[in-house]
């Protein structure tokens, strides 16, 4: 049988927000889907996009993965998981967004930042090869005690991860024509507030 709690909040979803917005669900069902915005997230559960920016059925594609990594293109065979919901984001959905949305005290970045400090990645394990991705982040992080280093992995990883979207040759392309916008941001879960990436500064600034 189905989990009751999950059934319950099925039930209640169907009876409120579903009945609602019943002529939204049924012209997705007939047209398809056209989101406005990719947006990459951690698989955090304290962390859901959709309830954050209160988006509409069919306004966000979100792609989640451990520490809101977006890999370089030629771990294309390595990890194609996320490259894939990109590319079909980008150029099956005509999707012309990006945004990249980390988060205040993320366990995968933690991990990371020990598995680089110590070198000590295991590659019979998925979740060391996936965090090995932050290791160019790690090499960037100025000399500081382990705690700032940790957070401030959160947010350089984060610009690694956009320099990275720059190498997916279908990305480029619409950069060059300036067909698709990019953007990062890192939320503090505690206080509620998002900072955005002010790419001249290269600071992450509260909104």
């Amino acid at each position: 049988m189905f989990p009751n709690d999950l059934t319950e909040k099925y039930k209640n979803w169907q009876n409120d927000t579903f009945i609602k917005k019943k002529a939204q669900f049924e012209r997705l069902a007939r047209e398809g889907q056209s989101p406005k915005y990719i947006i990459i997230s951690c698989v955090d559960s304290r962390v859901d996009p959709n309830s954050i920016f209160k988006s509409e059925p069919g306004e966000f594609l979100v792609h989640r993965n451990i520490a809101n990594i977006v890999p370089p293109y030629n771990y294309i065979t390595e990890h194609s998981g996320t490259i894939a919901a990109i590319e079909f984001g980008v150029t099956v959905l005509k999707i012309e967004n990006i945004v990249i949305m980390g988060h205040s005290g993320c366990g995968g970045i933690k991990n990371g930042y020990s598995m680089c400090k110590e070198n000590s990645f295991n590659t019979n394990s998925s979740i060391s090869n996936w965090l090995n991705l932050l290791k160019p982040s790690f090499d960037k992080l100025a000399i500081m005690n382990e705690d700032e280093s940790i957070k401030d992995l959160e947010k350089v990883s984060i610009k690694t991860s956009i320099e990275n979207l720059k190498s997916y040759p279908f990305i480029q392309e619409k950069l060059d024509s300036k067909e698709i916008n990019i953007y990062g941001s890192w939320i503090d879960i505690g206080s509620g507030k998002i900072h955005a990436l002010d790419f001249a500064s290269g600071i992450f600034k509260s909104i």
